[in-house]
């Protein structure tokens, strides 16, 4: 009853439940953009980057009922490759979902009528029964705030802010800020900061300043990208570009941001440790986000921290003193058995594993 790839099929009074997967290129982004409030995340080329980067296979699952409709983007996985079950579990046995890096959860035109989602959650939990598809572990997008539209079938958690800054009006910008990160500003330009736009096809001095800065704080492997990773952005050069923040003609910051004609995303950054008295970081987002505003781009979400209120979060909280939204993570468990099996092979292989403990998929505790 589930078509994957390229073939729609209407179910029973109209329904459409159709996969698209790795190949699906045009038919995946034109059902995407097909959605008022697309976003870069929802792109095929934006999941196809985070497969290279190892992330697991790439699916778009789209549902339409009568006028109800909506899409997301998973990524799936094998459990036997997280580490505790590479011991204990054969591939290819169990899978889980899970989004991309960054936001996701279903992109829809309108609320979602009950009836529709009791007609996706049978249709998908059939699908993923049949194909050993434990669970899906969704980060809602919180410039959407869809973290409301499927309840009947995802289980919500609040987990902590995000900042975005009020780009619709280009004064609102500096007026947001708090009075520190002004002068800050006005720091790095007085210190003859400049800030410049460049294709991302210009990222090797990024690459550099980008891997000096998770060195630099001890990041884990898993946010050291590669060079084709970069190297494949440049197939959503519409989308994605970088600012650098340069002195006396050299690069020392830099941020990889993604776009379309609603939002602006603040992706990557790094700088070189040198030059971070002269606070180029704040200038660079300052002027991304007026670049923004002069697009009739009317946010720009600069992401949350590691944890709530770390360092990192109270760096972005500066830049709008009104810009916290909610993220909030989900999850649906398609198959009980499958779910309570993986936690009982993890408690006999370790007994200090606790089944009830606070993550949304608690077998990858």
């Amino acid at each position: 009853m589930i078509i994957c790839c390229n073939t729609i099929e209407k179910i029973g009074g109209g329904i459409i439940l159709t996969i698209y997967k790795q190949g699906d290129k045009e038919e995946w982004n034109a059902c995407v953009k097909s959605f008022v409030n697309w976003d870069i995340y929802y792109l095929y080329e934006y999941a196809y980057s985070f497969m290279l980067h190892g992330d697991g296979d790439i699916y778009l699952i789209y549902f339409e009922n009568f006028n109800d409709r909506f899409c997301y983007v998973v990524m799936k996985n094998d459990i036997a490759d997280f580490g505790c079950f590479s011991s204990i579990l054969d591939k290819r046995q169990y899978y889980d979902w899970e989004t991309p890096y960054g936001y996701g959860g279903p992109l829809c035109d309108h609320p979602i009528s009950v009836e529709s989602e009791q007609l996706f959650k049978s249709e998908i939990g059939q699908y993923c029964r049949k194909h050993n598809i434990i669970s899906q572990f969704i980060r809602f997008h919180p410039l959407l705030k869809n973290y409301e539209v499927l309840p009947e079938v995802i289980e919500t958690r609040y987990l902590r802010d995000t900042i975005f800054i009020d780009t619709s009006a280009i004064d609102l910008i500096m007026k947001n800020m708090d009075s520190k990160n002004r002068n800050m500003v006005r720091k790095a330009q007085k210190s003859n900061v400049e800030i410049v736009k460049a294709s991302i096809s210009e990222f090797q001095d990024f690459l550099s300043m980008y891997n000096e800065t998770m060195e630099r704080n001890g990041a884990g492997d898993y946010y050291i990208f590669k060079r084709d990773y970069f190297e494949f952005l440049s197939r959503m050069e519409d989308n994605v570009f970088i600012f650098y923040a340069m002195r006396e003609g050299r690069p020392i910051s830099g941020s990889i941001m993604f776009y379309n004609d609603k939002y602006l995303h603040y992706h990557l950054s790094g700088s070189f440790a040198q030059y971070r008295r002269y606070s180029p970081g704040n200038l660079l987002l300052y002027d991304a986000a007026c670049w923004a505003s002069q697009k009739g781009i009317k946010q720009f979400h600069l992401g949350g921290g590691m944890a709530p209120d770390d360092k990192l979060f109270g760096f972005k909280k500066q830049f709008n003193k009104n810009g916290r939204v909610p993220f909030v993570v989900g999850r649906t468990i398609f198959s009980k058995a499958g779910y309570d099996e993986l936690l009982k092979r993890r408690k006999e292989t370790d007994p200090l594993f606790d089944p009830e403990n606070s993550y949304m998929i608690q077998y990858r505790r």
